[in-house]
């Protein structure tokens, strides 16, 4: 109940302009948000570049409304793309087909994904759509069909384990050569489309992941779960499958422990680093995946400083 309270609570125009308005609030924000500036975002990328994690960047914001809207989030992808082939940084994007219009008109959507795709494939840089609500799962799943056809075999998107269909998708785009973010899920799905259980969310990953570290194309295992982790580590030793041949990929400011630990052990690690003014539902989701950060939250608001130690844990990674 309260992660599904959490979930809408970031549609919330009233709310966002509280927690805009505290400054504690926004300091509780900038654990999980690089700044509001591409250069912020770009500047979190080279920071940890230097200490030998990969990054994706995503501009944060969704559900464009216009299609003037979706061209200047196609723009600042650019702009992105531009800045990571300029700095040689070891980094992808991460893109929301909804921020690119895909609810206004699919087909401008898939005009400007291309034009991004074409830009990244140019640099080296990886795409990933980042899966948003059931929605527009099977429209996010046929636009990587159509990059891939088009020849960006560099356009992957993530896959949620939350879902029943999500076994069927991984084989399906595993199939055609994409490289896939496995998580577990970000959106509050009902029974019908989705597990509702931690247990069952946790099996249909790890079944997924072991598919996917067996037959899959450049797996990225997308989980701040410790037994998640460890129970990749052991699948991929007993498949075979070599450390520079899987990622893990974690959010920016949650579990650097987690973090060091892996990069220290040899395993290939990307950060998710988010940028932009739209932070306000991509932070409130972050809540919702582990309600408890939610204190972190309300001791800001309350006038209280986070407590300067604390480390959120996270079990999902965004979408």
């Amino acid at each position: 109940m309260l992660r599904t309270t959490l979930v809408r609570a970031s549609e919330s125009e009233r709310l966002r302009r509280v927690v805009s308005r505290r400054g504690l609030a926004r300091r509780t924000v900038d654990r999980f948000i690089a700044g509001e500036r591409l250069e912020d975002g770009v500047a979190a990328a080279r920071e940890l570049a230097g200490r030998g994690r990969l990054v994706t960047l995503d501009h944060v914001g969704e559900h464009v409304h216009t299609q003037d809207g979706a061209r200047a989030a196609a723009k600042t992808y650019l702009e992105v793309i531009d800045s990571i082939g300029r700095e040689r940084l070891p980094a992808g994007v991460s893109v929301k087909p909804s921020q690119l219009g895909l609810k206004i008109a699919a087909g401008l959507c898939e005009e400007l994904l291309d034009d991004i795709a074409g830009a990244a494939g140019r640099v080296g840089c990886h795409v990933t759509l980042d899966m948003e609500d059931r929605f527009v799962t099977e429209a996010t799943v046929r636009l990587v069909e159509r990059m891939q056809a088009r020849g960006h075999d560099h356009v992957g998107c993530a896959v949620q384990a939350y879902l029943y269909r999500s076994h069927a998708d991984v084989r399906r785009l595993s199939e055609v050569g994409a490289s896939l973010r496995l998580c577990k899920g970000a959106y509050a799905e009902p029974a019908h489309v989705a597990h509702q259980s931690t247990a069952d969310v946790d099996g249909s990953f790890l079944r997924c992941a072991t598919w996917l570290l067996a037959h899959g194309t450049y797996p990225r295992m997308a989980t701040h779960d410790d037994r998640l982790v460890g129970a990749i580590v052991e699948a991929a030793a007993r498949l075979g499958r070599r450390r520079e041949d899987f990622e893990f990929q974690m959010l920016y400011g949650i579990r650097p422990d987690m973090q060091e630990a892996l990069v220290r052990d040899g395993y290939r690690l990307r950060i998710y680093v988010p940028f932009g003014a739209q932070w306000y539902a991509y932070f409130m989701r972050r809540l919702a995946e582990r309600p408890a950060n939610l204190l972190f939250l309300l001791r800001a608001l309350r006038g209280r400083s986070p407590a300067p130690h604390a480390t959120a844990d996270h079990s999902t990674a965004a979408g």
